[in-house]
């Protein structure tokens, strides 16, 4: 079949229904009325909830809380903040570090009630705009984004195909056989023990997730998961896509399904990764170095091919700056600018290291997003060498660490100090 042309809309049964069953709403309490000071609500892609979770719980330490709907996905998110309230009352969570901030790197949460159709002040989406399905006409053209909204463009992180640990049949696949098991459900040459009950994947209306991992695996903008997936569960977070991995309904060793890296560091305990042969590559990678490693290296020079810049969508003006300036702020904190009214304690690219996604500083490749391929990519401020001290717990030999340009520029005259080592900046 036409791998390219295969559509989904997949109205499927939730197995567990984890987090799209709705919560009982006078068993927690109201937002406004238990949490005081400086409030932002975001929400968005599901991938990035390590992350959100973190960032959460070290924001208290300036007075921020940051509420994050943990139930919904990216793309439902942008058409409530771009199209207005529902009527539904959402729940938030909101976190806290165990030990204190910059203490432990885990996190408890607890939720409260929203009004009643209340949007989010921010969202973080796996995908551009226009490439979620909420934002196609009837025509099946692309709508273009609203005036009034801006996307800004932020860390990368990588999709994942993964496995029950305890699966040993093959370690590696290619993106032919991914558009096989994907977009015509079907078996996948050398891999026939998967079956359509076990393939896994997430809502392509709401979630942002299949789009990526749609172009991840070669296909051109718009394609989509078949609809022969008929068995697979619906409402899957990034998080419990790893629960279905593991104990689903069928054999584990036939299941496959695919989760950020952001869970997938977070479960390795529980699910292995596939290393993915990309389009036109002689040889498959894994988003590391290795299976054992954080450091993303394949991901930042550009040889896995499973990944994406994650986007924020927010209300602005006509100069293209948000209109709300703690939105401003939290876009800031992000993306890694400073904030001097109120500055972050925190290196964001700890966060970044330590929950699975990359700062752009710390990338030599970005995407174009109308062709989907690789181009040479060079940060004005690059954090090479500060990114692998933090992932992997110390940086390179050849890393030479400073304070000013003075010793950088005693080694080379294109080198400066950048994020406290000697980087390349010419």
């Amino acid at each position: 079949m036409d791998r390219a042309r295969a559509l989904v809309f997949i109205g499927l049964l939730s197995i567990g229904a984890i987090e799209a069953a709705p919560r009982t709403a006078w068993a927690i309490p109201d937002c406004a009325a238990s949490i005081t000071g400086s409030v932002v609500y975001m929400g968005g892609t599901t991938a990035v909830v390590p992350v959100i979770r973190l960032m959460g719980a070290r924001l208290k330490q300036i007075g921020i809380t940051l509420l994050w709907n943990e139930s919904d996905d990216g793309c439902h998110q942008e058409l409530l903040m771009t199209q207005g309230p529902n009527g539904v009352r959402p729940v938030f969570s909101q976190y806290d570090e165990v030990g204190g901030p910059g203490q432990s790197g885990k996190t408890t949460s607890t939720t409260c009630n929203g009004v009643v159709g209340q949007l989010p002040d921010l969202v973080i989406n796996d995908v551009p705009w226009t490439s979620c399905l909420v934002s196609y006409g009837s025509t099946g053209a692309t709508l273009p984004l609203p005036a009034g909204f801006k996307e800004f463009q932020g860390p990368v992180q990588g999709l994942v195909p993964i496995v029950a640990s305890s699966y040993q049949q093959y370690h590696e696949v290619t993106v032919e056989e991914l558009q096989d098991l994907y977009v015509c459900g079907g078996p996948a040459n050398i891999l026939t023990f998967f079956t359509s009950q076990g393939i896994y994947t997430f809502d392509p209306v709401n979630s942002g997730m299949p789009e990526l991992w749609s172009r991840g695996i070669g296909l051109r903008n718009g394609s989509q998961i078949s609809t022969q997936l008929i068995n697979a569960p619906t409402g899957l977070t990034a998080e419990n896509m790893v629960v279905n991995i593991v104990a689903p309904a069928t054999s584990p060793d036939q299941t496959l399904g695919y989760t950020s890296t952001e869970f997938y560091d977070q479960y390795r305990d529980r699910v292995s990764a596939l290393r993915v042969r990309g389009v036109n590559q002689a040889l498959a990678y894994y988003p590391d170095s290795d299976a054992n490693s954080i450091d993303k290296v394949s991901i930042r020079e550009g040889r896995y091919t499973l990944q994406g810049p994650l986007m924020f969508l927010a209300a602005v003006d006509s100069t293209g700056v948000p209109t709300v300036p703690k939105v401003k702020d939290m876009i800031d904190y992000f993306l890694g600018n400073p904030v001097v009214a109120n500055p972050f304690p925190f290196d964001v690219n700890q966060i970044y290291a330590q929950r699975g996604v990359v700062p752009q500083c710390a990338m030599r490749v970005a995407k174009d997003s109308a062709t989907q391929m690789f181009k040479h990519y060079k940060d004005p401020h690059p954090c090479h060498c500060n990114f692998q001290s933090l992932a992997i717990g110390t940086a390179p030999a050849s890393c030479i660490p400073c304070t000013d340009n003075s010793t950088c520029v005693a080694i080379s005259p294109t080198q400066a100090c950048s994020h406290g080592y000697c980087e390349q900046v010419q």
